[in-house]
C-alpha cells in the first residue's frame, strides 16, 4: 500500500485556487504534488492560444506596416509575428490554466531546489556531450563537420538574420530566445500536455509522447532532431525528476543561448 502526503503548506494555496491535484506517492523522486491538467483545460488553452496568435500577428503586421515599413520590410515585421506567437501561446496557457495560481499547480512553475538545480545541470551537460557526438558522426558520414555543424546553428537560430539585423531587430531576437521560446515551448510540451499525459499514462510513455511532439514541432528542419530529441528527453526526465518545468524551461532557454552565441560567431 502507498502511502500518500501533502503538506499543509502545499495544500492551502492549492485549495484557495480551487484546484486539488493528485497527491504524489512517498516513493515518487519528487515530493510536490503532480499537478493534473484535464482534457477540457488542455482544448480550451490550446484553442486560446491559437485565437491570441492570429490576433496578435494581425495586429503587429498593421502596426508594423503603419508605422515603419521599411523595417518591416527588411526582416523585422517576421521576427515581431514569430515573438507574438510565442507571447500568445504563454499568454493563452496562463490565462486557461488559471492565472497566476494555474501558473503554479497546474503547469508547474516553482522555485527549484538546490538539487532540481544539480539535475538540470547534469541533464544539459548530457545533452550537450550526446549531440555532440551526434553530429560530429554525422559530419564524418557527409564529409564536412564543419558544415553539418554551421547547418544546425543555421537551422536553430538566425544566423541568416543577424549580419544585416537593426539594434531593433536584435533586441527582439534576444527577447525571443531569453524569455519568450523556451517558456512557451516548455509551458506547452512539458507543462500543460504533460499534466494532461501523466494523469491516463506511466512517466516513460508521457515523456516518449510529449518528445515526439516536440520533435514534429521542429521536423521543418531535419538537422535539429537529434538536438531537439535529446532535449526533449532530458527535459521529459528532469520534468519527472524536479516535479515543476522550471528546470526544464531553464534548460531550453541555455540551449537556445548557446545556439545563438554560436550563430554571434559565425555572423
Amino acid at each position: 500500500t502507498e502511502i500518500y502526503t501533502l503538506s499543509l503548506h502545499d495544500a492551502l494555496p492549492i485549495l484557495t485556487a480551487g484546484s486539488v491535484p493528485p497527491p504524489v506517492a512517498t516513493g515518487e523522486t519528487h515530493s510536490r504534488p503532480a499537478p493534473r491538467v484535464g482534457g477540457r483545460r488542455l482544448l480550451i488553452a490550446l484553442a486560446l492560444a491559437a485565437a491570441l496568435a492570429v490576433l496578435f500577428v494581425l495586429a503587429c503586421r498593421r502596426l508594423a506596416l503603419a508605422v515603419a515599413p521599411a523595417w518591416a520590410g527588411a526582416g523585422g515585421l517576421v521576427v515581431l509575428q514569430v515573438a507574438a506567437v510565442y507571447l500568445a501561446v504563454i499568454v493563452g496557457l496562463i490565462v486557461a490554466m488559471g492565472g497566476p495560481a494555474g501558473l503554479r499547480y497546474r503547469l508547474a512553475v516553482r522555485t527549484p531546489a538546490g538539487r532540481d538545480l544539480a539535475r538540470g545541470g547534469l541533464a544539459l551537460a548530457a545533452v550537450t556531450a550526446a549531440c555532440a557526438v551526434i553530429y560530429v558522426l554525422l559530419g564524418l558520414i557527409n564529409g564536412n563537420i564543419g558544415a553539418t555543424l554551421t547547418s544546425l546553428v543555421a537551422a536553430g537560430s538566425d544566423l541568416s538574420r543577424l549580419p544585416t539585423a537593426t539594434a531593433s531587430v536584435l533586441a527582439l531576437i534576444l527577447l525571443r530566445v531569453v524569455l519568450l521560446a523556451g517558456v512557451a515551448e516548455e509551458l506547452l510540451f512539458r507543462g500543460a500536455l504533460y499534466g494532461w499525459l501523466r494523469t491516463h499514462l506511466a512517466t516513460a510513455a508521457t515523456i516518449a509522447i510529449t518528445t515526439a511532439l516536440f520533435a514534429a514541432e521542429h521536423a521543418y528542419y531535419p538537422i535539429l532532431l537529434p538536438l531537439v530529441i535529446a532535449l526533449g528527453l532530458a527535459t521529459g526526465w528532469v520534468r519527472h525528476v524536479t516535479g515543476g518545468t522550471t528546470m526544464p524551461i531553464a534548460m531550453h532557454i541555455a540551449t537556445d543561448l548557446g545556439l545563438f552565441a554560436a550563430a554571434w560567431g559565425l555572423a
